[in-house]
């Protein structure tokens, strides 16, 4: 079975790069779900050919500000 793209929760802020983006949440527990999701939407794009370079989808990077960082594919 071909697995599909999942949703992200709402973010507050997005960063785009070149092989990766970084979506910043009010919560660790919004973290954690997109966390997941991108752990699963990577996978799906591993599978399609994509890599990511020297980024890993799914880290939560917490901020000086107490916000939560997430790389997402």
């Amino acid at each position: 079975m071909r697995k599909s793209y999942k949703s992200y929760p709402p973010h507050t802020i997005k960063r785009s790069g070149i092989k990766v983006s970084w979506y910043n949440f009010e919560t660790r527990e919004l973290a954690e779900k997109a966390s997941t999701i991108a752990s699963h939407n990577a996978e799906v794009a591993w599978n399609q050919g994509y890599d990511f370079g020297y980024q890993s989808p799914g880290k939560i990077t917490e901020e000086e500000d107490g916000t939560f960082t997430v790389c997402v594919p």
